[in-house]
């Protein structure tokens, strides 16, 4: 539990982040400065707000979540995997993505497969932008530090994230990621030895799950269903607003790349430490809630006011992670799912950032209804990616880069058999063995939604004119 002296110090930070947010809510004067912080990020903060954002609660305890249940193959599969998909994305895709502040993703949607199909997309792009998971995490580390109701202190960081995000938009969001991105960082690798050693390090946990030595097997640990289905989670980076976003507000293309390769040592060392801790918490507290017990086995190791730099850190992931993608969802909302249906003329920027910042506040609302229906963390991350990648994976991806017909109906017909076949796995799920486990959704759904865009492009016209309108 945390003392007075801890919350005097979380009291002061959370002032100071606020102010943060003021000071850049004066410099937002149109769409392009709040969405695209006016194209104006250099190295630092791209680097700082990447890792920061792509982390958040989900990254840091989730991880540990997992860890704790599927020991050594969390890394292996999940971490690796995740990471090296991306070289592509820094290497290639992302310098020739031109997201501007007029473009997002639905208006790609829109502009290979027309307005139906890209409403439909923003509908679930603005649900996949809720990031449930963070939410969820709210609830175990509150909990820990102060033995308070998961909801009350949900509604308090889903409202401090929704002021950081309406006052100080991308600036504000990326200069307070950057801020979290320390403490993050400094908290979690400063108490990491002292977890090591307690647990005897890996000689200590290998012992101690002698009997089960799947879990300390860099792929054992995991049914092949579950392996795979976070092997094809891993390339949701491509179909991500928010990695398109940070490229786009990067002040150079070259800036961007630099930082996303920047990205790969943090992320790789990184996830070792989160992996490893999560293990550490499998061996002390066997049985136990993994993210739960980790918050408190980290406060019982860190003396008086130091906790606190642990608990904004951990709150500051999550934070960085929800404002991110509340800024992007609320402008999903606006200008992709509003303007579409009920404006027939353009909007202005100051009615657009007032409309975005409202969608900011109801994507607060929805993740506050849901996410605690979750046991682990990374139970509602896997959710919600799933049921974005289903749906609008393929359309995306196939919008972006390939150069072939496309029309109409390949849009819909790919998310509506993505969606529908999710859903009912979902709903149904169905048991192959014991060894494979339960078959996971996305397994089906993405491969049929691929299916159905390969039978949809056979009818109608194409409706891209040009092919390239979206590259620079």
């Amino acid at each position: 539990m945390l003392t007075g002296i801890d919350n005097i110090v979380i009291v002061f930070t959370v002032i100071a982040v606020l102010w943060i947010g003021y000071y850049f809510s004066k410099s937002i004067t149109d769409m392009e400065s709040y969405y695209l912080a006016n194209r104006s990020l250099p190295w630092s903060l791209v680097v700082g707000t990447l890792v920061a954002s792509w982390y958040g609660g989900v990254g840091v305890v989730g991880t540990i979540g997992y860890a704790s249940v599927f020991g050594m193959a969390t890394w292996f599969i999940w971490s690796i995997g995740a990471h090296a998909v991306r070289f592509p994305l820094a290497l290639w895709v992302g310098p020739r993505i031109h997201v501007r502040s007029d473009v997002t993703i639905p208006d790609v949607i829109a502009h290979a497969y027309g307005k139906t199909a890209a409403i439909v997309a923003s509908i679930f792009l603005f649900m996949y932008c809720s990031q449930l998971g963070e939410i969820t995490a709210t609830g175990f580390i509150g909990e820990a530090a102060w033995g308070v109701n998961k909801v009350l202190l949900g509604i308090i960081v889903v409202v401090l994230t929704i002021a950081l995000t309406c006052l100080g938009g991308l600036m504000g969001v990326a200069v307070t990621d950057m801020i979290f991105f320390f403490f993050m960082l400094m908290s979690v690798c400063m108490v990491f030895p002292q977890i090591y050693d307690s647990v005897g390090g890996m000689a200590g946990i290998r012992a101690a799950t002698a009997a089960t030595p799947s879990f300390t097997h860099p792929v054992a640990g995991m049914t092949f269903t579950k392996a795979l289905m976070l092997v094809l989670l891993c390339i949701n980076v491509y179909a991500d607003p928010c990695f398109y976003q940070r490229f786009s507000a990067s002040n150079s293309a070259k800036t961007g790349r630099r930082a996303m390769l920047t990205c790969f040592c943090l992320w790789l060392v990184f996830d070792a430490v989160t992996n490893i801790a999560g293990m550490a918490v499998h061996v002390k507290y066997p049985g136990a809630q993994p993210e739960l017990a980790y918050v408190r086995m980290v406060l019982s190791e860190l003396p008086v006011g130091i906790r606190a730099f642990f608990v904004i850190g951990l709150f500051g992931a999550i934070i960085s992670t929800l404002d991110s993608y509340y800024l992007i969802g609320g402008t999903t909302l606006a200008k992709d799912i509003y303007a579409r249906i009920f404006v027939k003329e353009e909007l202005s920027d100051k009615k657009l950032v007032n409309l975005s910042r409202l969608g900011a506040c109801l994507l607060g609302v929805i993740g506050l209804c849901l996410a605690f229906r979750f046991t682990l963390v990374y139970d509602a991350f896997v959710f919600l990616i799933s049921l974005w990648m289903s749906t609008g994976f393929v359309p995306v991806l196939m919008a972006l880069m390939y150069g072939g017909k496309k029309t109409k109906a390949a849009g819909l017909l790919s998310m509506a058999a993505g969606c529908l076949s999710f859903a009912a796995l979902s709903l149904w799920p169905v048991t192959i063995s014991e060894s494979f486990g339960v078959l996971e959704p996305i397994l089906v759904s993405l491969p049929l939604s691929f299916l159905f865009w390969v039978i949809g492009s056979k009818f109608g016209e194409d409706t891209e004119t040009d092919k390239k309108a979206i590259r620079c």
